[in-house]
């Protein structure tokens, strides 16, 4: 009994439920019903309005024509392109007003206006939109004035108060703060297309356009001139590769006793140029540095100041005595040296970080080559660079020979030295023992001479010698100007002896007048 109530009960409550989803669908789809026709009621309102105006929202080359009748909208733009003016913009706050009237510039609408109109009014949008329309008017000028004052304008041609560059391309260069070769940037310059500008001014011409701004690369590309090269084309980075691979390098020339010459990247940027993706080197400019280094450590031939048997000074000239660098050997070195194979990783790494540790991996430590050397080295305080206390003195005009021991003299003897006439007198200047030998032929034009204790001075064949044949019991100290030698210092056969023991090889010997 008690579950038949329920289940009654239960149908009574669904049945009202029901009623009352019913009673909500009606008033929703009466709501629905009414909107639908207000919609439709505007819609059909908006295109009774527009049937003769242009849309909302709508722009004909750049400019605002909306709801405005076809009439209004030619009045409009009649009105505003009477007075036409092109306003162009350049770099460096360049400037050309181009008046329409200088150039005879006529507008009309054209035909193309009017087919718009049609054409937007083929349909009708049931939503907002935007009706953004670029089109061509039907205009005329003068487009040989047109063009004669586009090239004569100060944006093209220039003038004292706006100068024309030209673009100039990205460039490698070696920077000395950075210690590498760097990109310099290209320059784009102002320098226009005048014809590409010309150009794309009637277009602008035939869309009554009245701004132009050449600043806008996106819209104008190619107005101006561009550089050939710019920094970020692979031309430049291969060129920075290269050149910082042959450059950034350090090579050190030992001489000895501590004092050295180096070779730096910013020197070798100055000898080296990149081309056609090769690094090629300037020879001249290399042998030059070369040449310049030898002769700044050369010591041989220069003017030393020698104390005499007398204790007075005497400056001595010229002779082979000194420090020489040999020069072929150190240009073939050097050229070597700078084009020795560097693993880029290690120059990278530099660059990066241009500290001792990364820098001594790209140093190259050589010694130099001489062709002669010296007794000791004293470049700072030339020219002090022979024995100083162990030497020999020839005096010509005395006729003597002296022999240094421990700066004093151990040992003299009277000489006859070259007959002063060409081609036989004794050179003077600052020469080393070369060579001692027991026994040496003297040869010449006219004679073949076999002597004893030979000491060699000059490899031209001057040196001490014994010669019996001079009259020693009847020496005078001007002898030698009539029975003098074809150049060597001769002695008797006891002094030869002597001179033969005492000196020294590559000891120094000074002879002077």
């Amino acid at each position: 009994m008690k579950a038949t109530e329920k289940d009654t009960s239960q149908k009574i409550t669904d049945k009202n439920t029901g009623r009352r989803f019913k009673k909500i669908y009606l008033i929703a789809g009466i709501a629905l019903g009414a909107a639908l026709v207000l919609i439709a009621a505007v819609m059909i309102g908006q295109r009774i309005y527009y049937s003769g105006r242009w849309y909302k929202n709508t722009m004909v080359n750049g400019i605002d024509i909306s709801g405005q009748t076809f009439e209004e909208s030619k009045e409009k733009l009649g009105s505003l392109y009477q007075d036409y003016t092109l306003t162009i913009t350049g770099r460096n706050d360049g400037e050309l007003v181009l008046d329409g009237d200088d150039f005879s510039f006529a507008f009309q609408i054209g035909e193309d206006f009017e087919q718009l109109f049609e054409e937007q009014h083929s349909s009708f949008p049931f939503f907002p939109q935007e009706w953004d329309y670029t089109i061509n008017y039907d205009v005329s000028y003068d487009i040989d004035t047109l063009k004669s004052l586009i090239a004569k304008s100060e944006l093209v041609s220039g003038s004292p108060e706006y100068s024309i560059n030209e673009p100039v391309s990205a460039y490698v260069k070696y920077s000395k703060a950075k210690k590498q070769y760097v990109c310099v940037e290209e320059n784009n310059g102002n320098a226009i297309n005048r014809n590409t500008l010309i150009s794309k001014v009637e277009e602008l011409l035939k869309e009554a356009v009245t701004e132009m701004d050449l600043t806008d690369e996106d819209s104008y590309p190619d107005i101006y001139k561009q550089p050939a090269v710019t920094s970020d084309s692979d031309t430049i980075q291969s060129e920075l590769d290269l050149c910082n691979n042959a450059a950034v390098r350090f090579i050190v020339w030992k001489l000895g006793d501590g004092y050295t010459e180096k070779i730096t990247p910013s020197l070798i940027a100055k000898w080296i140029t990149c081309k056609n993706g090769k690094i090629k080197y300037n020879n001249s400019a290399i042998e030059s540095w070369v040449e310049k280094f030898c002769l700044k450590y050369k010591t041989v031939g220069k003017t030393r100041k020698v104390t005499m048997h007398n204790g007075k000074t005497v400056k001595v000239y010229g002779g082979d005595y000194g420090w020489q660098l040999d020069y072929e050997k150190m240009v073939k070195r050097t050229k070597k040296l700078l084009k020795a194979e560097i693993d880029t990783s290690l120059t990278n790494a530099y660059i990066e970080d241009p500290g001792q540790e990364n820098k001594a991996a790209l140093t190259f430590r050589k010694k130099v080559t001489y062709l002669n050397t010296a007794y000791q080295m004293n470049f700072d305080k030339y020219p002090s660079d022979w024995d100083t206390e162990n030497y020999t003195e020839v005096s010509i005009k005395n006729q003597k020979v002296y022999v240094f021991r421990k700066g004093k003299v151990v040992f003299s003897c009277k000489c006859i030295t070259g007959r002063p006439v060409e081609g036989r007198s004794t050179p003077t200047g600052s020469y080393f023992i070369k060579e001692h030998r027991t026994a040496y032929t003297l040869t010449g034009a006219d004679y073949s001479t076999p002597v004893k204790n030979w000491v060699r001075i000059t490899w031209t064949g001057t040196g001490f010698h014994p010669a019996t044949w001079q009259p020693w019991s009847q020496w005078t100290k001007t002898m030698y100007k009539t029975r003098g030698s074809h150049g060597c210092i001769n002695l008797s056969v006891e002094d030869a002896e002597k001179i033969y023991k005492l000196t020294k090889y590559r000891e120094a010997v000074f002879i002077y007048e």
